[in-house]
């Protein structure tokens, strides 16, 4: 019988209150969060939090070179059609506005990873 791996997640550039709550959002879902690419060896997506005001392309060069493959979904301070048009335009995978409803990212995430519907939801 095959053993399922934990789906790793590696969320850059966020503080300790923003790592405590995605960690519970991601849990519920069956991904792991890291916060040191050291830990999360070869992670299946990285999480991105671009500040207010912060450029977007030196973020996507960090995720980039933490794990050159992994999906990378921005996570903007607020919705703007601007900042994610950039985004996806410089590699980002989604994006993701932290005033909105944790659901819609549950749901995005689902999205990438289509087993996590079945296997914990």
């Amino acid at each position: 019988m095959a053993s399922l791996r934990t789906t790793r997640a590696l969320l850059l550039g966020a503080d300790e209150s923003l790592a405590s709550l995605l960690a519970d959002v991601l849990g519920d879902l069956g991904i792991a969060l890291f916060l040191d690419a050291g830990d999360a060896a070869r992670p299946d997506l990285v999480l991105a939090h671009v500040e207010r005001g912060e450029s977007i392309l030196p973020v996507l060069t960090r995720a980039r070179a933490c794990a050159a493959a992994a999906p990378v979904v921005v996570l903007l301070p607020f919705a703007d059609e601007r900042l994610v048009s950039r985004a996806l335009c410089q590699g980002a995978r989604a994006c993701f506005a932290l005033g909105r409803p944790l659901d819609e990212l549950r749901a995005l995430l689902r999205s990438h990873f289509p087993s996590l519907e079945t296997t914990h939801g």
